[in-house]
């Protein structure tokens, strides 16, 4: 093609592009290093290398594209022109590169970091055109030479801002395509400018046939004027491509053996981390083999790493939880972790108890391998289970002690009077005690039962209003007679509960019987019926007794604990039990000396 008189060697041309791709790739290659580095000393390293290499790529581009382009006259390079070139193109783009190394960078940064490339680009560019001596001159048309400068600037800036700014940071780190936009766009800012550049150029036979030589400084400088003829050039751009050619060895390098560092850093953590963990960790292919596991896999399953390599992991469960395993499976190989209880059996015939964890490995955003990780816990069940049977034998020893306790003394009495009946001296208040006490032994008998009894409960819809109302009619003689006034206030339209009708009136005989026995010598009991919220009703029992103090309301609810002197708590223990059935509540309120108020909530479905 034709350009200012003379015509390009296109493979030339095509060279000269391409080194100015590689070197930009090159370049951000070495910022997104030193952007990652938290060592100063690495990173003023590689923003240097960066900057030596752009600097490079930017000169070398240029004088490829001046020995591409084939002119009818003779030229030579003025060496120092052709230096200072160098390192202008170098110092300009240690300063972008500077500026965009920062993790966070501001769009201002972005703009000055573009000026700065920009500007290095072109000012090598035109002070390497300087620096051709001819017989000719060199002149510029301005709307060329504007366009050009223009191009490098915008260019640069938006090379920079996609490579540093809208890509993921994971793709400088670990991507080779996340940096290629970046550099194939500074690549075209250089070679761009370039030839938009050469574009705006015009070659003007000067006055005088013979170069016009340069007058020197002084005889001791004379390197001043020493210049490069286009062979020695080519041999110093040749040169400028060993180098970079070099430096992306290097780097291909020094990526290996970060690479291989990292591997080994991460096996060593994985070994210590799988290997020196005390609890099973097993990975599993997605057929459920096990392809890999620590020496506490061995020690907690009983076998021996060659008896448990692709053996399918379910082959170590008990028959009964195979479905389970089977469904829990397939939810974590859909990308779900779970975490459950599990039981396997041991080389040796019994069960282990395991708290299991199961974690998809991801490849590829596809799940690849299942990790297991059981922690042992079949001594903790064991303790659980020890301290349950304690709890029942505690409980029993309790229930045992009340049974005593409380039917002793009814029979010691019957026991008497049977002796004053046998002797004759039976009167007929004798038989009247006698009942009284068999009566005291039934309602203990009873209490029990209840308590013992785990039958399902018998729910239906209940209007609560007319349940309390039938127990307040079963109370109101036992009121009178110790000088109780019952008050009540119930609120209107409370909905239907659903209970079981028996179980809920034995709770509300029990707690209002205890409030008219808090009180001595007359008194009121208040009682309140009223919505709470939209799905619980409300019931306060409130009495004008001596009150429960915080220490004994603690303890209110354990058999054979009672506040009264006569009382044994299993009809308090009871009630709980029964709101707890109906999934409602039962609270103590109030100080001591103030009274008591006891509120039940149940649920209206």
């Amino acid at each position: 093609m034709e350009h200012a008189g003379g015509s390009y060697n296109i493979s030339l041309v095509i060279l000269s592009v391409t080194m100015a791709v590689i070197a930009s790739y090159a370049s951000l290659d070495m910022t997104s290093r030193a952007r990652k580095s938290v060592i100063r000393r690495n990173r003023s390293f590689w923003l240097s290398a960066s900057a030596v290499t752009m600097g490079l790529g930017i000169w070398s581009m240029h004088f490829i594209g001046m020995l591409a382009l084939r002119l009818p006259f003779s030229t030579t390079y003025h060496l120092l022109l052709t230096f200072v070139s160098l390192l202008i193109a170098v110092c300009s783009s240690f300063l972008a590169i500077f500026l965009v190394s920062r993790n966070r960078v501001s769009s201002y940064r972005f703009i000055f970091a573009g000026m700065f490339m920009g500007g290095g680009i072109s000012s090598m560019h035109f002070l390497g055109m300087a620096a051709i001596e001819s017989a000719y001159t060199i002149h510029y048309k301005l709307f060329p030479f504007i366009v050009s400068i223009l191009i490098s600037i915008v260019v640069s800036y938006c090379a920079l801002y996609l490579t540093f700014r809208l890509q993921k940071k994971d793709w400088l780190l670990h991507s080779d395509p996340g940096k290629m936009p970046g550099a194939v766009l500074l690549g075209i800012a250089v070679s761009g400018m370039h030839y938009v550049g050469m574009k705006s150029t015009h070659f003007v036979e000067a006055p005088h046939q013979a170069p016009v030589p340069q007058a020197s400084l002084s005889d001791n400088l004379m390197l001043l004027d020493v210049t490069l003829e286009p062979s020695s050039l080519s041999l110093w751009v040749g040169v400028t491509i060993f180098i970079l050619i070099a430096i992306l060895i290097a780097g291909a390098f020094i990526d290996r053996r970060l690479a291989l560092e990292s591997a080994q850093l991460s096996s060593l953590q994985f070994d210590a981390l799988c290997n020196g963990n005390p609890d099973l960790v097993c990975t599993l292919d997605l057929d459920g083999k096990i392809i890999q596991m620590n020496r506490a896999t061995e020690l907690i399953t009983g076998y021996a790493q060659e008896e448990l390599l692709f053996r399918p992991g379910r082959s170590l469960l008990p028959p009964g939880r195979l479905e389970e395993s089977d469904v829990r499976f397939e939810k974590v190989k859909q990308g779900f972790p779970q975490t459950f209880e599990m039981e396997l059996s041991h080389k040796n015939g019994h069960l282990v108890s395991l708290s299991v964890t199961t974690i998809p490995v991801m490849h590829a955003r596809q799940v690849a391998a299942v990790m297991v990780i059981g922690k042992d816990i079949t001594l903790q069940k064991q303790n659980e289970e020890i301290m349950r049977k304690s709890d029942k034998l505690s409980m029993a020893g309790q229930l045992a002690a009340g049974v005593a306790h409380e039917i002793r003394n009814p029979l010691t009495s019957i026991k008497g009077f049977l002796h004053l009946v046998r002797k004759g001296l039976g009167r007929e208040d004798i038989y009247e005690v006698i009942d009284s006490e068999i009566d005291q032994i039934d309602n203990i008998i009873t209490e029990f039962l209840l308590l013992a009894n785990h039958q399902p409960v018998q729910y239906k819809r209940i209007n609560l209003t007319e349940l309390i109302g039938h127990v307040l009619n079963l109370l109101h003689a036992q009121a009178n007679m110790n000088n109780i006034a019952i008050e009540t206030r119930f609120a209107p339209n409370i909905p239907y509960i659903l209970c079981d009708e028996n179980k809920i009136k034995q709770v509300f005989v029990n707690m209002i019987k205890n409030a008219i026995e808090s009180m001595a010598d007359r008194g009121t009991v208040k009682l309140e019926l009223t919505r709470k919220g939209d799905k619980e009703v409300l019931i306060r029992i409130m009495d004008e007794g001596s009150g429960i103090s915080d220490e004994l309301r603690s303890r209110l609810g354990e058999p054979y604990y009672s506040t009264r002197e006569k009382g044994t708590g299993i009809g308090l223990m009871v009630s709980f039990k029964i709101i707890n059935e109906h999934k409602g509540t039962i609270q103590y309120k109030q100080e001591e000396g103030t009274g008591t108020t006891v509120e039940v909530t149940l649920p209206i479905n």
